[in-house]
């Protein structure tokens, strides 16, 4: 018995943290579920390239004050998320909310640190994205690629 409550423990556990590494169009197209502007799609993109690697389950290094980075958009532990089991910190979420392939929370919590901040709050944007070329997302569909017009 105890080996099968161990057993069910361990899937549950695997199942509620399992992390995801997104292709670059499984990106955009998740991105765009979450409502993230078309116009903004590239420099989010360039972001969570440069900050995660498009891997939702990453914790950075130590910062300078030794807090951690977490997740797809790398929140930081210190303002934006709780090390805790209790949710916290601006985002009033929990670090462990945002390391998981349900984007949701951590989505939610970057659209807030943009609407403060805008791209500037991370440095992965600041130092390969900004002003430079951003990566080409042409060839994902568009939410209007597979429209077919009728036509009278």
């Amino acid at each position: 018995m105890k080996v099968i409550l161990a057993i069910v423990a361990f899937a549950t556990l695997y199942m509620c943290c399992e992390s995801k590494t997104f292709t670059r169009c499984g990106l955009v197209r998740e991105l765009r579920r979450q409502g993230f502007p078309e116009d903004k799609l590239r420099d989010w993109v360039c972001l969570i390239e440069h900050e995660s690697g498009r891997r939702t389950d990453v914790i950075g290094p130590a910062n300078y004050d030794g807090s951690h980075d977490h997740g797809l958009y790398q929140l930081n532990d210190h303002i934006w998320c709780s090390n805790s089991n209790t949710p916290g910190g601006e985002c009033h979420v929990t670090c462990a909310e945002v390391r998981t392939d349900d984007i949701t929370k951590a989505s939610n919590c970057a659209k807030k640190i943009f609407q403060r901040q805008g791209f500037n709050a991370w440095y992965g944007w600041i130092n390969h994205c900004k002003g430079r070329p951003l990566p080409d997302i042409s060839n994902c569909a568009t939410p209007f690629n597979n429209l077919k017009i009728l036509e009278p």
